[in-house]
Formats: structure tokens, C-alpha cells, sequence
């Protein structure tokens, strides 16, 4: 009798965990406008040497390999992602923090097809397209180029010398995101596994040319306040533009969240 009630016990146990951990039907898929989405609430990748999802609600993305626990409330993602602390505020085109010891930064542009989006993730200058027929261009450290097949976003994924077959499935979820969180989420998560970028930008960089937001200031603060021998700012501090009138601005601008990117939907 005991025997057969750790039987029971145990099978529960492991149903309890299998729920917890499988996808929830949100189905039909969402009219998105800039992007095509799954019918669950999980984010996949598909390649060759990798085949992972993590689940995206509406304030947290969670995952257990990889380790994602990232929190979403307002006008900010906190969290870990990959082991890796990560602070990224948003307000409205834009967003701005600091991701694997390296200034993040986002923003996007609506376009006709979909979203434009510049951006500066994990150490490496990006450049990508995000449509409802296409995901294109560089994603921090590697190159994507899937297309929409009627189910997901299949192509090949360029990481350094390595290219491979990768399909993307974005979640249905996602579509109640701002669209700069979708494109700093997507900075993140296409990311996994990626190797640190090492670009260098100069001060008239197009991607970054101007003032910060002022909103933003405090996040500014996070990416550009490393600080170098003997007190000195970091010479990776130095090249990023923007830098210098991010740091007087904080000298100035009380430390605040900024309030929800316009456009988010809960």
C-alpha cells in the first residue's frame, strides 16, 4: 500500500512539473501588424547544435536551459539571462542599460513591412529587419536571414565563421509587447550562446547620433559610468557616443524608472 502511494505521489509530481513547463495555447495567433507569431506563449530556436524555447508572459521571460528569469514592469526588463545579470530601461523608440558587462542599447523605427531596428547588443553593433515575411540583418554577434514559412521563421543563422540552418518561432504573447521591448527582447534572445562583440563606435555613429533620453538618463548611467584605472572612465566608455552628455545629464536628472514605452499592451 505505501509502496503504491509513493507511486502515485511521485506521478504527480512529475505531471505538476510537465505542466508548468508546457507551452499554453493562446490560439488563434495574434493579428501582430509587425511580425508573424506562434499559437503558445514560448520563444523557440531550432538549429542544428541547439534546439531551446523559454516562456514569455506578460512581464517575465523564463527558461531553464538556458537560464533566462527576467522580469518585465515598468518601462524596464531586470533580471538574468544566460547567467548574466541584465538592466534595460524603455521609453518610447528607445531603450538603454547594460547586458553581459557591455552598454545595450535599442531603437526602433516602424516601416511599412514592419520594424527597423539599430541597436547595440552585447558588445556588437546590429542592424536588423523584423517583418511579418522576414527577420534579416545582424543580431549582436551573428547574422539572421529566416523567412516566414507558415508556421515559422526558417533560414540560416551566421555566428562568426559558422552558418546553419536555424528556424525562429517568436510567441504569441510577445505581441502585447511595445515594440521596442520586442526588439530588445529579441537583442537578447537571439543572442544565446553568441560570442561577445568587440565593435568600437565613434561618436558620430548614425545608429547613436544625439542626446540620450532624458528619461533614460539613470540607464545611460548603468552602460557608460564603468570606470577605469585610477577613477578614470574606461576607453570602451569613452567610444560609445553619447557618453559624455549621458553623464552630465545624470548629474542633473534623479535616478527613476521611466514610464511604460508608449504603445505597450497588457
Amino acid at each position: 500500500m505505501a509502496r503504491s502511494l509513493r507511486i502515485v505521489v511521485v506521478a504527480a509530481l512529475f505531471t505538476a512539473v510537465a505542466c508548468v513547463h508546457a507551452p499554453t495555447e493562446t490560439a488563434p495567433a495574434p493579428d501582430w501588424g509587425i511580425a508573424r507569431a506562434s499559437t503558445v506563449d514560448t520563444f523557440e530556436i531550432g538549429g542544428q547544435a541547439d534546439h531551446w524555447g523559454v516562456r514569455v508572459t506578460d512581464d517575465q521571460i523564463l527558461g531553464i536551459q538556458p537560464d533566462f528569469a527576467l522580469a518585465r514592469t515598468d518601462g524596464e526588463i531586470r533580471g538574468r539571462a544566460v547567467g548574466v545579470p541584465v538592466v534595460v530601461g524603455f521609453h518610447e523608440d528607445e531603450g538603454a542599460g547594460v547586458y553581459r558587462g557591455a552598454p545595450f542599447q535599442v531603437k526602433v523605427e516602424r516601416t511599412p513591412a514592419g520594424l527597423r531596428v539599430n541597436g547595440l547588443f552585447g558588445g556588437a553593433i546590429s542592424n536588423f529587419e523584423l517583418s511579418t515575411d522576414r527577420i534579416n540583418g545582424r543580431i549582436g554577434s551573428c547574422g539572421y536571414d529566416v523567412r516566414w514559412n507558415g508556421t515559422v521563421y526558417s533560414g540560416s543563422r551566421g555566428c562568426g565563421s559558422r552558418i546553419e540552418p536555424v528556424s525562429v518561432s517568436l510567441p504569441a504573447t510577445m505581441a502585447r509587447w511595445s515594440d521596442v521591448e520586442v526588439a530588445g527582447a529579441l537583442g537578447l534572445l537571439l543572442n544565446v550562446g553568441a560570442p561577445m562583440g568587440t565593435d568600437r563606435l565613434a561618436d558620430n555613429s548614425a545608429e547613436f547620433r544625439g542626446p540620450p533620453d532624458g528619461s533614460l538618463v539613470p540607464y545611460y548611467r548603468l552602460a557608460y559610468s564603468r570606470v577605469g584605472v585610477g577613477g578614470a572612465p574606461s576607453v570602451r566608455s569613452r567610444m560609445l557616443p553619447g557618453a559624455a552628455s549621458a553623464a552630465a545629464a545624470a548629474s542633473s536628472v534623479p535616478s527613476q524608472r521611466p514610464a511604460a514605452p508608449s504603445g505597450t499592451k497588457h
